[in-house]
């Protein structure tokens, strides 16, 4: 009774505070919910911590998890008047977006110093706010999606401390849609159907479509994770684990192809030729802390740091031998602007002890950092601070393990007047005589030359892991 009344009080007091929303890069399915983490034998360790795989060599354990995201963001944009530079108020666009995953997983037990693993991971995706032209010249929608292959090997160094190691083959694939505003580029004054274009003109409305992905089998697709677990004192254990970006390289270079529908001033004939998108992808920390607690219960206290300032934005480029003679760019920044940021959640679990009593819950609170400033908000990157909740059940049914969690995270609306995307940094340039070291062109470098990204922010984010495991005793 007295665990149910710790965990009672727990979730009352989560609810009563507002939530948040999880990094664009980090997978809210692992590491945070309920029954995985840094320091947790769980088959999702083998990408978490490998080391922790080594915690648990009672069984081999065969696992299948389905997992989901549900996205909701909410925008209500300013637009800018050109001649006054003052906003006004916008077009208020609501955006809901599934991304699926899943995870098959093996674990075996050589002997009680040697553990390993196998999985075949599909984390849910990054997804951007779809088929909204108020929204286009920063995203149409889509975003990237990556399939993962993982073998991990955990070893016992002495009964207190346990190191291991996993590598990764990773695939992505990512899917760039997004318009161009040609009046940006010749003139916001030139002719748009008998009337002068100003700014966001359907008329001089560019759509690009960028489908990339990076090599089929290759070694820049590959990244590592190594990691520690360590018995501090009594039953207080400690783990860290790193994960090296892809590759190992400063950039990953993604190739495909590149669609281009010209602007319906110019005609609107579509466009087609290759193209390469260069992206520094973040590497990151997952640490944790757990103890044993009375009545059989477990504290966790646990937290990521992701090295997103590496992820500036995507470098796009062009081949095709239509694109130049038509005015196509042949490289453009599409500008996230992210810095790094900082997970930390804690909680209680029921222990996994008794076999007579078939179910076990745990809740877990904690806050996430804002991976972009206010400023550098926009529809391509909503990522401001936030709180999580997260909760869990497992089911005990003789050999097979049953463990749902479900993770929510909630932003309070975010108001931002004074973006750094401002259209007029392009017209400045235009205006220096393309002078490179001025401030219009070096925002134009950028990607900050956009129609403004200033207006009202909401997101709220559902994560759900249902893992089903087998016990081979």
């Amino acid at each position: 009774m007295a665990a149910r009344r710790i965990l009672t009080l727990l979730t009352s007091c989560t609810f009563a505070v507002s939530s948040a929303v999880a990094s664009p890069r980090s997978d809210p399915t692992s590491g945070r919910a309920v029954f995985t983490g840094a320091s947790t034998a769980s088959p999702t360790s083998i990408t978490v911590n490998p080391a922790a795989i080594g915690l648990d060599t009672i069984s081999t354990k065969i696992y299948v998890a389905v997992t989901s995201t549900l996205q909701q963001i909410s925008i209500a944009r300013k637009d800018l008047d050109l001649g006054s530079g003052t906003l006004s108020e916008g077009a208020k666009i609501s955006d809901t977006r599934l991304g699926p995953g899943g995870e098959l997983a093996l674990l075996w037990h050589p002997n009680d110093r040697l553990s390993l693993g196998v999985s075949a991971r599909l984390p849910p995706p990054e997804m951007q706010p779809k088929d909204h032209p108020e929204l286009g010249y920063f995203t149409l929608g889509n975003g990237q999606r990556s399939y993962q292959a993982n073998v991990g090997v955990s070893l016992k160094i002495i009964s207190r401390l346990f190191v291991g190691a996993s590598v990764a083959h990773e695939n992505s694939y990512l899917h760039l849609r997004y318009a161009r505003d040609t009046a940006l580029e010749r003139g916001v004054d030139g002719d748009c159907n008998g009337s002068p274009c100003g700014l966001e003109n359907p008329a001089a409305m560019e759509l690009y479509d960028v489908d990339v992905s990076t090599p089929v089998l290759s070694t820049t697709n590959l990244r590592v994770n190594v990691g520690a677990v360590v018995r501090i004192w009594g039953d207080i254990w400690a783990a860290v684990a790193y994960h090296t970006p892809p590759g190992f390289d400063i950039q990953s270079s993604l190739e495909g192809s590149m669609t281009v529908t010209r602007a319906p001033r110019d005609g609107g004939e579509v466009l087609r030729g290759g193209s390469t998108v260069l992206v520094q992808y973040p590497a990151s920390i997952d640490a944790e802390v757990r103890a044993k607690l009375p009545e059989e219960l477990e504290l966790h206290v646990g937290g990521r740091w992701e090295d997103l300032s590496r992820m500036s934005g995507y470098d796009v480029r062009g081949y095709g031998s239509t694109f130049v003679p038509n005015g196509v760019p042949e490289q453009m920044l599409r500008a996230r602007g992210m810095h790094d940021s900082f997970a930390i959640w804690a909680g209680l679990e029921q222990l996994d002890v008794d076999v007579r009593k078939p179910f076990r819950f745990g809740a877990r609170l904690g806050y996430e950092t804002a991976s972009v400033s206010d400023k550098r908000l926009s529809p391509l990157t909503v990522a401001p601070a936030a709180i999580t909740l997260d909760l869990g059940v497992q089911a005990r049914i003789r050999s097979w393990v049953v463990q749902l969690s479900y993770g929510i995270a909630y932003s309070p609306t975010i108001s931002t007047q004074a973006s750094e995307f401002d259209p007029r940094h392009r017209l400045d340039c235009i205006d220096s005589d393309f002078d490179y070291t001025s401030a219009g062109c070096r925002e134009t470098r950028n990607g900050y030359a956009l129609p403004p990204a200033a207006g009202d922010y909401q997101r709220i984010d559902h994560a759900v892991r249902l893992g089903f495991r087998y016990e081979l005793f």
